[in-house]
């Protein structure tokens, strides 16, 4: 299909070519070319004697003003003619390489009919005639593997204060295509061929007249290189791409949805599915972003569209449509007031285990969180688990450099875990093979149990990297997802003073020689969270890395969160999933629970009459040895008959509704001490507090969406349960 592609823009260009014109767009194509060729393969042009950005620009308007195919040809004479005379060779050609590390030397349009035989000769001598040496345009780097000296910034200006001219951006493009053209060893993998993604995105470059459309063209071109580490490093300064700020909810891509993880509203529950945003269902927020996002695979795309669709600029106003668990549709109307890079967007798909740096479990098995475990750390893991039968790495996450050290103690001997390309600078578009070991042979203390990976499409970069470092000993088993696809050392350079971009510049394959790019790990057991696993708050592949192991360790689940019941004596129940025995406790008299129970099955619950003017709500914990307890509650609605639980308000609560700050008065000046939570429609508690006793007490419960919620007042003499109203 790549191909196809290619031989239809061909078509296209050399169809013009028999009436001897050329379109703008097609010189622009070729120039930029010939260019580039020139930069990094002339004698005098690749070690800086020639200011060939200043050539460039006193050729563009020849090239613009070019009518026929020969005026074409004489800027192009001309532009060639400015390198001065290419040195010739004495010695043999270096052409020798396989064609797998070659495969950027692609020089077959040097022939193309649209250059005339004089043009064709000097570019001809120029490619015969190169020989490997240092270029002054390419280096290694201290931090980005590769350093552009002479190209960083690409235009040494603020394209947002001053934007560019035509011809200086069009440098900027000249400059950015051939550094990828040449460096990014994965250019063959690309959907599009790079000299297409040129073709095609020359007109944008040319004619966009404003800031916003000039980096919406860079970031359409940085699509094309497929690659999420292009996606992370193509940036301004001036503003983000997608918006920095977002509501408090976390999306995951789960059976075909878009399913809400996290979030910090009482009406979304986790589980929720996203049906529109801001007026656009999830289809066509993809199809909308879709030509903006360097992505290697739909895994790591979706990743983005997770983050993308509820992004935007702060205090911006977001709408959401989701669906609950039966289906219902609900829709949240609120602010992007929340920093994306905020600590509270950290998820961990096992609450209980985020803040983990290793653990031990009874089964004789171990657990390292590799997004938690330090190089310092290294050692006491290992004391600790090197026994087990089995060690789990977690690296649904971006690890801290630890692989490395766990490999040196636990491989049996020195072995190759993967095979790199590495860039040529003294010969642009080649590379050389290298390998990549660790461990050292006759270890005493190697590991000798099973090593299960987990991984998803959170893990990227380093974390598939250590993933390969891991899945190298015998006896390991990777379980999860599909994986990034963006492995190995990256480069990036500045475009212009605010706009950033860059790219991977280390190819990474296995000792095989099998290609990681795009593809990324491939599990062993294929594992996908499910819609019902996050409403239960399961941890699918953490199980089955603990089925595969034999463990047992302990999991617990109770749905709904809440339960909205009549005034009248009746019952209902909790969903419970486990594995093992479970107790349930309620903490009010008016409503009886199951008291224990083994394995999957329901909590019944059985309450009496509410007597009293007031809603009423009991928290029924349940408990499972070893994890945290959860509590779930049943709120019942208040009588229309009776008297109040506290035979009249003894607080007062003012003002309310409210906009988010109240104060809470006692009315019979009773200063004793007491207890105020508040809690949304669900049950789910969302402020709880404790006071030694006042007169009056200030609440700041702004940071809640708007709608109706309870406040329960408890003293050792009565409580109080009343709505409370944020608008």
């Amino acid at each position: 299909m790549k191909k196809l592609f290619l031989f239809i823009i061909v078509c296209t260009i050399s169809t013009t070519l028999l009436a001897q014109t050329l379109t703008y767009q097609q010189k622009l194509y070729y120039s930029c070319k010939v260019w580039g060729f020139v930069k990094y393969f002339h004698s005098r042009v690749s070690v800086c004697q020639v200011n060939w950005d200043s050539v460039l620009y006193h050729t563009l308007p020849l090239i613009k003003n070019a009518f026929t195919n020969n005026e074409f040809n004489d800027a192009l004479d001309s532009m060639l003619l400015a390198a001065g005379p290419m040195e010739m060779a004495t010695t043999p050609s270096p052409d020798t390489l396989p064609p797998e590390l070659k495969r950027n030397l692609n020089f077959g349009w040097i022939n193309d009919p649209v250059f005339r035989n004089d043009v064709k000769i000097i570019l001809d001598t120029i490619k015969n005639n190169f020989r490997p040496h240092p270029i002054c345009w390419v280096d290694y780097g201290n931090y980005s593997w590769l350093a552009f000296p002479y190209d960083d910034p690409a235009i040494d200006s603020n394209t947002y204060i001053v934007y560019p001219s035509e011809f200086t951006r069009l440098l900027l493009l000249f400059k950015y295509w051939n550094i990828i053209n040449y460096f990014n060893p994965y250019n063959y993998v690309q959907d599009t061929p790079w000299d297409s993604t040129l073709y095609k995105n020359i007109p944008s470059i040319d004619t966009v007249s404003d800031y916003t459309d000039f980096f919406k063209s860079i970031k359409k071109i940085a699509a094309g290189c497929d690659d999420a580490h292009v996606e992370d490093l193509t940036i301004t300064a001036v503003n983000s791409f997608y918006g920095d700020y977002t509501p408090k909810i976390i999306l995951r891509y789960a059976q075909n949805n878009y399913v809400i993880v996290k979030s910090g509203f009482g009406t979304i529950s986790n589980g929720d599915i996203i049906v529109s945003i801001d007026g656009k269902t999830t289809n066509q927020w993809e199809d909308s972003l879709r030509p903006y996002i360097s992505a290697g695979n739909l895994s790591v795309f979706r990743r983005c569209m997770c983050q993308y669709m509820l992004c935007g600029a702060g205090g911006s106003q977001i709408t959401i449509v989701f669906k609950d668990s039966v289906g219902n549709g609900h829709s949240l109307s609120t602010s992007r007031n929340y920093y994306l890079y905020d600590s509270w967007f950290y998820y961990n798909p096992n609450d209980t285990l985020g803040s983990v740096k290793w653990k031990k479990w009874n089964c004789n098995v171990g657990y390292v969180n590799m997004g938690n475990l330090m190089s310092e750390d290294v050692d006491s893991m290992y004391n600790v688990l090197k026994n087990t039968q089995a060690i789990i790495f977690d690296i649904r996450n971006y690890p801290g450099g630890t692989a490395w050290d766990i490999a040196d103690l636990m491989y049996e001997d020195s072995r190759c875990f993967a095979k790199l390309t590495m860039p040529d600078i003294y010969y642009p578009g080649t590379y050389s093979w290298d390998h990549d070991s660790l461990g050292y042979n006759g270890n005493p203390n190697y590991y000798k149990g099973q090593v299960i990976i987990l991984c998803n499409e959170e893990t990227q970069s380093a974390a598939e990297y250590s993933c390969m470092i891991l899945r190298s000993m015998p006896n390991s088993l990777v379980i999860g997802s599909q994986t990034a696809g963006a492995d190995g050392n990256v480069s990036w350079f500045n475009l212009s003073q605010d706009i950033q971009t860059g790219f991977t510049s280390l190819g990474v394959y296995y000792p095989n020689g099998e290609n990681t790019e795009r593809i990324g790990i491939v599990p062993d057991s294929v594992v996908y969270p499910t819609v019902a696993g996050i409403r239960q708050g399961r941890d699918e592949v953490l199980e089955k890395a603990l089925q595969v192991t034999g463990c047992l360790v302990p999991i617990l689940s109770v749905t709904p969160r809440n339960q909205n019941v009549a005034d009248s004596a009746g019952a209902t129940s909790f969903n419970i999933t486990c594995n093992t025995n479970w107790s349930a406790v309620s903490d009010s008299s008016w409503c009886a629970v199951t008291s224990s129970g083994s394995g999957n099955g329901t909590i019944a619950v059985n309450y009496s009459k509410n007597p009293y003017h007031q809603p009423r709500i009991v928290n029924i914990r349940v408990s499972v040895a070893g994890l945290p307890d959860q509590t779930v509650t049943v709120t019942q609605a208040k009588s229309t008959i009776g008297i109040d639980e506290h035979q009249g308000d003894i607080f007062s609560i003012y003002p309310n509704p409210t906009s988010g700050s109240f104060r809470i008065f006692s009315i019979n000046d009773d200063k004793g001490p007491i207890d105020i939570s508040i809690r949304d429609l669900t049950g789910n508690m969302m402020l709880e507090k404790h006071y030694p006793g006042e007169k009056e007490y200030d609440i700041d419960f702004s940071f809640v969406a708007r709608g109706c919620y309870f406040i329960i007042i408890r003293t050792y003499k009565f409580s109080m349960v009343q709505k409370l109203i944020i608008n």
